[in-house]
């Protein structure tokens, strides 16, 4: 009951929190959907190859996500809030999922804490308000319907695993790798790696269908990428960045001192995020961070140790794969995006929901490999308790993350009386730029747009008034009573009329 309760608490305070403080105004990459594919959408004749539309060669589709904005279109005038709702939902499901994976097969009167208090840990990472940053950008928020579909591929695999049924393993593997693009390719990567660990350290899982699982997830993604790469218009511009001038790029990152950065920021900032401490102790804050991450560091240690010599079982597994594809976000995270915008960039809020999943993955190990010491001892006190003597530290981590939720949570409270200050003022940017498309003065929050010519400046910003979606949208301004009532504006005439509003999608 405590555990649940943990759980529910942090969950309602994560769904009322991105009610209370998530952005509804349309911002950054929301200004190219709108123009590629709302558009498309309101003038009826929006088409399967509009749902993976990216900005660049560099970018991922997500047709999930396009499916999830032509919903709040559709039915909620464009309120990005709709889709952080979504995505706390798809956080909720994916702890519902740790539980299972957890505590399956266990007798709720076995006395047995440490799956529970993993789980709740789990909780406390998933739902943590340390990194505001991504609670209050509904884009960010939606990731964890990405991690949801990954999970679901990861039982899918177990259970082909265990079974020897692949059907299950067809459809999961194919609905990742349509919905998640590069990040299906990371998982997929990481799993088959995975496989194969599992299969070298343990006997008991080297079953002679191992190569039809590795067969079907191999040419199911195949499939996919070969798919991906016949769809038109699935990039907006040709501009990429061929990878060997972004090695020199990172070397020179190097040499500015980002080595300490790239290894110590992952590993920290979930547990985390931002100081407690006056600006004036900001040296003593990094004497944390610093010991924090030695102390990760050797917890990753353990697990590989434990990952290449141990019995493995479905937390164990999920628990090596799920930490190789946290490793294979953080590289890649580096090496396009550090690469351009400096090493300070691994600090970005939105990050700590992929930087978490390592942590999620110590967690899973934890508990994956004490089931199996449990099940292997003989003394009666610790059948009796359910407690080894190894896991006392493992045991303080987890009950440290529980704790520090408080004072994240706390601040985190704190903040969106000023983030409704900055999305009233994003609103009247809008209604600006609407009214003299021409005249930037007062832009500074509304980019891309602002850096854009007049004439996209003032076709955006009029689809959206003659519309009257996002901020010219009454519903949306009585549901966030923070936001101006703004007014269509009529300049001229917009591409698309009103009474052509939501007249369907092909």
């Amino acid at each position: 009951m405590l555990t649940w309760s943990l759980a529910i608490l942090y969950m309602v305070n994560a769904f009322w929190f991105v009610l209370r403080a998530s952005d509804p105004v349309i911002q950054a990459d929301g200004w190219h959907f709108l123009d590629v594919f709302v558009r498309k959408a309101i003038e009826g004749h929006l088409h399967f190859a509009d749902f993976f539309v990216k900005r660049s060669v560099d970018d991922h589709a997500q047709p999930l996500f396009k499916l999830i904005l032509l919903f709040e279109w559709r039915y909620f005038d464009l309120d990005d809030v709709v889709g952080a709702v979504m995505g706390v939902f798809a956080a909720i499901a994916c702890a519902l999922i740790f539980h299972g994976v957890l505590m399956r097969g266990r007798p709720t009167n076995s006395g047995n804490g440490v799956p529970l208090l993993a789980w709740a840990a789990i909780c406390a990472l998933l739902f943590t308000l340390g990194g505001v940053g991504m609670w209050v950008w509904p884009l960010v928020v939606l990731e964890n319907i990405t991690i949801l579909v990954i999970l679901v591929f990861l039982l899918a695999v177990w259970h082909a695993h265990r079974n020897q049924r692949y059907l299950l393993l067809v459809a999961a593997t194919l609905v990742l790798g349509i919905s998640s693009d590069d990040s299906a390719f990371i998982a997929v990567i990481a799993v088959l790696l995975g496989l194969l660990l599992m299969l070298r350290a343990d006997p008991e899982q080297r079953l002679t269908s191992g190569w039809k699982i590795f067969a079907i997830i191999v040419v199911c993604e195949v499939l996919v990428r070969i798919g991906y790469a016949y769809l038109p218009g699935g990039a907006q511009t040709t501009h990429g960045h061929p990878l060997v001038p972004l090695l020199g790029v990172l070397i020179e990152r190097l040499k500015e001192g980002g080595w300490w950065q790239w290894a110590l920021y992952p590993l920290v900032l979930p547990v985390y995020y931002q100081s407690p401490l006056k600006p004036a102790h900001a040296h003593v804050w990094l004497v944390v961070q610093v010991i924090m991450g030695v102390l990760l560091l050797v917890a990753h240690v353990f697990f590989w140790r434990r990952a290449l010599r141990g019995r493995y079982n479905l937390p164990v597994f999920m628990a090596v794969c799920m930490m190789l594809l946290s490793y294979g976000w953080v590289a890649g995270i580096i090496l396009w995006r550090v690469s351009a915008f400096g090493n300070d960039y691994l600090e970005q809020p939105r990050y700590v929901l992929l930087y978490a999943e390592q942590l999620i993955a110590l967690l899973l190990m934890w508990a994956g490999a004490h089931e199996l010491r449990s099940n292997a001892v003989t003394s009666r006190r610790e059948l009796a308790t359910g407690w080894h003597p190894k896991t006392w530290v493992p045991l303080v981590g987890a009950l440290l993350l529980l704790v520090v939720q408080v004072p994240q949570s706390i601040a985190a409270w704190r903040m969106p009386k000023y983030e409704w200050a900055y999305y009233a003022k994003q609103a009247t940017e809008i209604d600006a730029l609407a009214r003299d498309p021409v005249h930037t003065k007062d832009c500074e929050l509304v980019n891309p747009v602002c850096g854009s010519s007049p004439e996209i400046r003032r076709d955006l910003t009029q689809l959206l008034s003659a519309n009257r979606l996002n901020v010219y949208s009454s519903k949306v301004q009585r549901w966030h009573p923070y936001l101006p009532a703004l007014t269509p504006v009529v300049v001229g005439s917009a591409k698309t009329a009103l009474g052509t509003r939501k007249t369907g999608a092909n």
